[in-house]
């Protein structure tokens, strides 16, 4: 076993020829490796590093391995940010008003930079391109915000990424504060294509810190990006139980990269095949996330709302045809379904208030897309 270990290192050190630097092995009990020593910026600048060589940061003090795409740190307890972006992060404040036993939540602030009185965060505008919208944050590759309560002087900005993710890597937050965010929040509608980026509803952590000799704030969000384009008509025929749509083709997403998990059981979820499933205790009204999850940082996280509702066999007849087509779409929408969809799906805060995401227009579209009429 020690030979093997030996000719592992070796090979190993064989793969630093590209360094100046001279590497030391000693053999027995107390072997030990001499890695190559290099700054961040001399890390940065090897030219083709290969999978799985090591290196010793001596501007972090860490040992560093490259996976093929990036130089992770093997010596840290949580690995750090791998990339961060300037951006212009708003916030604004809920307000909530009782109407019956349900809450109605609006904003009662117009959304504007970040100030910390506030207590909802908006939209992230990493698009800096007018005198209106200058980075007074970061938006790093979680999609956790950091954000200062003054734009960020010019030096600053100018910082290339590497540094300023050493910088934060390094900080040290504290003051943790726990924040309620009461509903989800559309902060960016593109309805032309039907696609939506939602901070989810829950609860989230904010901790702060100085840095760059500012007070920051650090906001963790669960951020994602909803899709419907693909599914306008999908479900404009009756849902039955041989009803059976393909998630990975609607989405246009590889297979091998994305996990798929869904919240509801009466939305069943195999090899990413949606179907669902009946049963005796099967509810009038089900709504239900479906979460596409990447397996790679690098890649954007979905989500996708559905909602099914199953009418009476009256109302059935009233609205579909024999064949279980949908007659007369946006009379059965504005007649019948907009009243089962608002009564059972949780409200959103749109900034966007024209958002078709949850139409009430007299030409109503199905919010979301992905709602449909169970029946046979």
């Amino acid at each position: 076993m020690k030979n093997i270990y030996s000719a592992f290192l070796i090979l190993l050190l064989f793969s630093y020829n590209v360094f100046s630097q001279s590497t030391t092995i000693t053999a027995g009990e107390a072997a030990n490796v001499q890695l190559p020593v290099l700054t961040t910026d001399q890390i940065i600048a090897i030219p083709s590093p290969k999978a799985g060589m090591m290196v010793y940061d001596k501007s972090t003090n860490e040992v560093k391995i490259y996976n093929g795409t990036d130089w992770n740190c093997m010596t840290c307890s949580q690995q750090g940010y791998t990339s961060v972006q300037l951006a212009n992060i708003e916030s604004f404040n809920f307000a909530s008003a009782k109407v019956g036993s349900t809450n109605i939540y609006s904003i009662s602030s117009t959304a504007r930079n970040f100030n910390i009185t506030d207590n909802g965060i908006g939209n992230v505008k990493t698009i800096l391109n007018n005198a209106n919208n200058q980075p007074n944050g970061f938006l790093l590759n979680n999609q956790d915000v950091i954000v200062f309560e003054n734009t960020l002087p010019l030096p600053i900005q100018a910082l290339p990424q590497r540094d300023l993710l050493n910088i934060i890597n390094r900080c040290q937050w504290a003051n943790s504060y726990t924040y309620t965010q009461p509903v989800d929040v559309v902060t960016e509608a593109d309805d032309t294509n039907l696609t939506y980026s939602v901070r989810e509803a829950g609860t989230f952590e904010r901790k702060e810190t100085y840095l760059l000799g500012m007070k920051a704030y650090k906001f963790s969000n669960r951020v994602f990006t909803e899709k419907y384009a693909s599914f306008v008509n999908v479900l404009d025929k009756l849902i039955t139980e041989s009803t059976a749509i393909n998630l990975y083709t609607s989405m246009n997403i590889n297979p091998d990269a994305y996990t798929i998990i869904s919240t509801s059981p009466w939305f069943s979820v195999n090899n990413g095949v949606l179907t669902f499933p009946r049963g005796t205790n099967k509810p009038q009204n089900n709504y239900g996330l479906i979460y596409f999850l990447p397996k790679s940082s690098n890649l954007p996280s979905y989500r996708m709302r559905i909602f099914t509702h199953r009418p009476s066999a009256e109302s059935v007849s009233q609205y579909f045809d024999s064949n279980g087509n949908v007659i007369n779409r946006s009379q059965y929408l504005k007649n019948y379904f907009i009243n089962a969809l608002n009564t059972n799906i949780p409200s959103s805060l749109n900034f966007s208030t024209e958002t078709k995401l949850r139409s009430l227009a007299d030409d109503p579209r199905v919010p979301p897309p992905t709602a449909g009429t169970e029946g046979g």
